[in-house]
C-alpha cells in the first residue's frame, strides 16, 4: 500500500466504489502519457475480494493509490476528480473540484445543485449542457461538453485489440459474440432458460453479472444458474476481476440485458441491443405495483427506443439472429439516444479532458 505523504499531485481520483474506476482510467493513461502526478484514493467501501482488485488493477497500471484512512493527513492537488453524486465528505485540499460522472442515464440526479457546485464539470453531449444551463441559469461551474470517458477504452480495444481480447477471454474469434449483462433487481436472470448457452451453442458467450448477483445471500439463486453456464465451452463468465464492462462490450456483437444502463453504453458503441423485460419481481412488488414503478426509472422510457424488447425469454434467439443479421435495424435510434445522453464517441474523450485541464 502506498504511504501518504505531504506532496502536491497534480490529480486525485476519488473512487468510492471499484465500479467508478473504467471511468477514471482512460483520464488517467492520458495524465501518465502526459507525465501528470496523479493519485486513486480508495475508499475501500467494497467487499473485502473488491477493494483488493481495486488494488490489485492500480499496481497493474503503475497507479500510484492510498487506502482512505480517516487519521492520514489531507491530500492536496490541483485537481480532486469525483465520481459520484456528493462531494468527499472529509478533508481534501484542492484548487479545483471537478466532476466525472461515473454512469450514464437518465436519472434526476445528474440534474442536481450539488454536481453544478463543482469548479468544472465534464458534459456528455450540448443538449445536457442547454439543460443544466435551464435548470441553472446562475451557476458558476465551468462546462465543458466532451462525451463519456469510459467508453474510450472500449473504442480503442474495438480499433486495435478486439483479437486479443478475445483469445484472452478464450472465445472463438470466427463466431459473433453475445454479451448478456443482466441486472440483479429487477432481473431476467430467472426466467432465463437454465440451457441458454446451448441455445446459442453456435456462438460465444459472455456473462457479466452483477456485483449483487455475485455478493449478496438473497441472490444465491443467481449463482445457480451462473454455475451451469459457466461449464459450457462456448460461456466466458465475467467474474469480478472482470469488472470493467468495457472490453466485454467491445468484443460483443449483440447485447442481451433488461433494466441496467448498459444499454446506453452498448448502444453508443451502435451496436445492437436486446432488452429483455421477463423479469420475476418479488411477492411484494407483484401485489404492490407502485413499487415497480418507484423502483424502475421512468425517465428511460423514452430512450429504450435504442434496443429491441421482449416480454418472453423464449422468443431470445429468434430475435438475437435478426439483429445481427441486420445491426443497422435500430442505428438511427441508437445514434439518436447516444448524441443525447452520451455525446461524441470517439476515443478521444480523455484527452479532451486532459487538455481542457491543462488550461487551468
Amino acid at each position: 500500500m502506498s504511504k501518504p505523504n505531504c506532496k502536491k499531485y497534480y490529480a486525485l481520483f476519488v473512487s468510492q466504489h471499484l465500479y467508478f474506476i473504467p471511468q477514471f482510467f482512460p483520464i488517467a493513461q492520458i495524465l501518465q502519457e502526459r507525465d501528470h502526478d496523479f493519485l486513486f484514493l480508495l475508499m475501500g467501501k467494497d467487499l473485502p475480494y473488491q477493494n483488493d482488485v481495486a488494488i490489485n488493477f492500480c499496481k497493474k497500471h503503475n497507479f500510484n493509490y492510498e487506502i482512505y484512512n480517516e487519521n492520514n493527513d489531507p491530500i492536496n492537488c490541483k485537481f480532486m476528480i469525483n465520481g459520484g453524486n456528493k462531494f468527499p465528505i472529509f478533508e481534501i485540499k484542492y484548487d479545483y473540484s471537478v466532476s466525472v460522472v461515473h454512469g450514464i442515464g437518465t436519472k434526476a440526479g445528474y440534474y442536481s445543485d450539488i454536481l453544478n457546485s463543482h469548479d468544472i464539470r465534464f458534459i456528455e453531449g450540448p443538449k445536457r449542457i442547454e439543460k443544466i444551463k435551464e435548470l441553472f441559469p446562475d451557476t458558476k461551474c465551468d462546462l465543458h461538453n466532451v462525451g463519456f470517458a469510459k467508453l474510450d477504452t472500449a473504442v480503442n480495444i474495438i480499433r486495435n485489440e478486439k483479437e486479443k481480447y478475445l483469445e484472452l477471454y478464450n472465445l472463438d474469434a470466427s463466431k459473433k459474440t453475445l454479451l448478456y449483462a443482466p441486472t440483479f433487481y429487477p432481473s431476467s436472470i430467472e426466467n432465463m432458460q437454465i440451457d441458454f448457452p446451448e441455445i446459442f451453442k453456435d456462438l460465444n458467450i459472455i456473462v457479466k453479472p452483477h456485483f449483487f448477483s455475485l455478493q449478496r445471500k438473497k441472490y444465491k439463486h443467481h449463482l445457480k444458474k451462473f454455475k451451469a453456464w459457466e461449464k459450457y465451452k462456448n460461456v466466458f463468465f465475467a467474474d469480478a476481476e472482470h469488472f470493467d464492462l468495457c472490453p466485454l462490450m467491445a468484443v460483443a456483437d449483440v447485447m442481451v440485458t433488461d433494466e441496467s444502463s448498459a444499454i446506453f453504453e452498448f448502444a453508443a458503441l451502435n451496436k445492437p441491443v436486446i432488452i429483455n423485460r421477463d423479469i420475476k419481481y418479488r411477492l411484494t412488488y407483484r401485489i404492490f405495483k407502485s413499487k415497480i414503478r418507484k423502483r424502475l426509472d421512468s425517465n428511460m422510457d423514452i430512450y429504450r427506443k435504442v434496443g429491441v424488447e421482449i416480454l418472453d425469454s423464449s422468443l431470445l434467439r429468434d430475435v438475437v439472429l435478426n439483429e445481427l443479421n441486420n445491426p443497422q435495424s435500430k442505428e438511427k435510434e441508437r445514434l439518436s439516444v447516444s448524441e443525447d445522453i452520451v455525446g461524441l464517441v470517439d476515443g478521444e474523450v480523455s484527452r479532451r479532458i486532459v487538455s481542457i485541464l491543462e488550461k487551468y
